[in-house]
């Protein structure tokens, strides 16, 4: 099992995730007419049913993490 470390777009406290169960990552950007546009990337696990999991990595860091054994935080 590996398991990587990501930062929560809500908090900022770390999500941690068995890679194994990811069914999803997509970039997002919120566009709001008269505000700031916010970016996050999505995580969608197999065990969270709600859409997934806002963190603040994106998708082509979170794909580095997942190939590159050193983020393995079980180690």
């Amino acid at each position: 099992m590996k398991i990587i470390a990501l930062t929560s777009n809500f908090d900022g406290k770390l999500i941690y995730i068995n890679v194994d169960s990811i069914g999803h990552i997509y970039e997002y950007e919120k566009k709001e007419q008269y505000e700031k546009h916010e970016m996050y990337t999505v995580v969608g696990t197999t065990t969270h049913n709600n859409g997934g999991f806002k963190v603040k990595e994106n998708a082509k860091t979170i794909l580095k993490m997942i190939s590159d054994d050193k983020f393995n935080v079980l180690k």
